[in-house]
């Protein structure tokens, strides 16, 4: 008997410490694992926050120095707006651009024309449409009726900001 017990306790005791580190090592590991990805989202987080930012400056310093001359739709288009990656982000920006003083890059012509979900696209659109100048003029407004055409949207009960935009467009 003295000799069975000899031999297991020490075998016992073994593979206690077995199981006990089998059931609790996964959790430092996870928690490593988790931190590393935590600050590889906080990371992307952080550098999707500077781009948009760096958007809104390029476009407020545009603003700024062309005043009367151009509308935020312009100055959006020329701090390369269209390199932003999502809508959040080119919204984020128009926000941003709005809450300076300035018209909302996407009034007169959002809702009704190109809904908030097509902005990053409609940017890209314009951008590299042939015979589309984002940067001047009225092309843009041109191209965001033929956006709610080709799309199927249906035209706004309401072309008041539509008509206006188009106004002072051509005033300016």
């Amino acid at each position: 008997m003295n000799a069975f017990i000899l031999v297991m306790v020490p075998l016992l005791a073994g593979a206690s410490v077995f199981l006990v580190r089998w059931f609790v090592s996964p959790y430092p590991i996870y928690m490593q694992i988790r931190r590393t990805l935590d600050t590889l989202t906080d990371a992307k987080k952080e550098e999707r926050t500077k781009a948009v930012q760096s958007c809104f400056e390029r476009s407020a310093a545009i603003l700024k120095q062309h005043g009367s001359v151009l509308l935020s739709f312009h100055a959006l288009s020329r701090s390369e707006g269209h390199r932003l990656e999502s809508n959040e982000e080119v919204a984020e920006v128009c926000d941003l651009i709005h809450a300076a003083g300035y018209d909302h890059p996407f009034e007169g012509i959002s809702p009704g024309y190109v809904p908030e979900k097509d902005w990053l696209s409609f940017l890209k659109y314009v951008k590299h449409a042939p015979n589309i100048n984002p940067e001047e003029g009225k092309d843009y407004i041109d191209a965001a009726d033929r956006w709610r055409q080709d799309h199927g949207y249906p035209l706004p009960p309401d072309d008041a900001g539509y008509v206006s935009l188009v106004e002072r467009t051509l005033l300016r």
